[in-house]
C-alpha cells in the first residue's frame, strides 16, 4: 500500500496543474472580452473558438465543472453577438 506521502505528493502535483489550467481560462476570458470591448471582432471570435476548447476540455478532465464550462461559452458566445449587433 502506498505511503501517505505519495497520495499527498500527487494532489500537489494535480492541484498545481489544475491551477494553471484555471489560470489559462481567466486569462483567455480576460482577453477575450478585451477584444470584444475594442471592437477587433476577428480576434475576439479567434480567442473565442480557442476559450471554448479549453472550457470543454477542462471540463472533460474534472477540472471545472460541465455546468461551468457551458455557462462560461453561453456567455462569451452571447457577449460576441450582442457586439456583432451594436
Amino acid at each position: 500500500m502506498p505511503a501517505p506521502s505519495k497520495r499527498d505528493k500527487q494532489s500537489d502535483k494535480r492541484g498545481a496543474h489544475n491551477k494553471g489550467v484555471r489560470t489559462r481560462l481567466r486569462n483567455l476570458s480576460k482577453s477575450f472580452y478585451r477584444a470584444v470591448h475594442s471592437g477587433n471582432e476577428e480576434e475576439a471570435r479567434r480567442i473565442r473558438d480557442e476559450s471554448q476548447r479549453e472550457y470543454n476540455k477542462a471540463a472533460t478532465k474534472g477540472i471545472i465543472h460541465p455546468n461551468r464550462a457551458a455557462r462560461k461559452v453561453s456567455r462569451l458566445d452571447k457577449a460576441l453577438a450582442a457586439d456583432r449587433s451594436e
